[in-house]
């Protein structure tokens, strides 16, 4: 899988870069078929999952903790090594979260649902003043 960012080619023309979590909002990924069995396509293109900018909680609680592994692998000396588990060598803090991540489970909420765009219809329709006829739209103080 690939992640196209046609935004990062523009922005190093222009020299301006967008924020490291914004790069994927800007994206598409070309996605190969693998295992998938439904298409005869060899890869297509796809949007970029929502859950890579917004997380669910599970996810973040996931990502955090890999990456405090990661972390002390690296306070350890455990730096490419050979995993204990999995007896081949492996490049980087893998082999140290290879042998002590194992069944790591995500204790925070997995159901809910993520965000689909950074406002709600109601915060887009304050920001630009947008009052369709016949629907009155609640304002904040």
């Amino acid at each position: 899988m690939v992640l196209v960012r046609p935004s990062t080619v523009i922005a190093t023309l222009m020299f301006t870069f967008p924020a490291r979590y914004e790069l994927p909002l800007y994206g598409l990924q070309i996605v190969s078929r693998g295992r998938v069995q439904w298409t005869e396509k060899p890869a297509w293109f796809r949007n970029v999952p929502v859950t890579a900018v917004f997380p669910s909680p599970a996810q973040a609680e996931v990502r955090a903790a890999f990456g405090a592994a990661a972390k002390r692998a690296k306070e350890l000396g455990y730096i490419s090594r050979e995993s204990e588990r999995l007896k081949k060598w492996l490049p980087g803090a893998a082999p140290f979260i290879a042998d002590h991540f194992v069944g790591y489970r995500a204790t925070a909420e997995r159901r809910r649902i993520a965000r689909r765009c950074l406002h709600t219809m109601e915060e887009l329709m304050r920001m630009y003043g947008v009052v369709p006829k016949g629907i009155e739209v609640k304002k904040t103080e």
